[in-house]
């Protein structure tokens, strides 16, 4: 990867969905790396997330049947979006199996998840 291609990730991970069409067509982008993926999905999940939490509080623009269905587009977004966030966590964790530290993490907690810090 060239700095050219650092800096133009770093302006699709600012707006995602100004570039992709849905999360399904960051998920099967060829040319991102499993990290890169994970990062655009985040970043998205976290727009709308902040765009619905503003939009409850009274920030809207307005009320009427247009706004409510931009909010009900932009929640089912946000949760196809999670969805293939998880789903790329989920593949993540099993491509670890297949390597020495994650087959040792895999016999010493019998999961394919991590246990969170007590």
């Amino acid at each position: 990867m060239t700095a050219d291609d650092t800096d133009d990730f770093d302006i699709v991970a600012t707006n995602p969905a100004a570039y992709y069409t849905g999360p399904a067509d960051v998920f099967d982008d060829p040319d991102l790396t499993r990290e890169q993926k994970l990062r655009l999905l985040e970043e998205w999940e976290i727009d709308l997330t902040r765009q619905l939490e503003s939009d409850g509080e009274g920030m809207a623009q307005g009320t009427d049947q247009k706004d409510e269905g931009k909010r009900a587009n932009d929640a089912a977004l946000l949760k196809q979006v999670s969805n293939w966030r998880r789903r790329a966590i989920e593949e993540d964790m099993a491509s670890a199996k297949t390597t020495a530290i994650g087959r040792v993490w895999h016999r010493i907690f019998r999961s394919d998840k991590p246990r969170a810090a007590a």
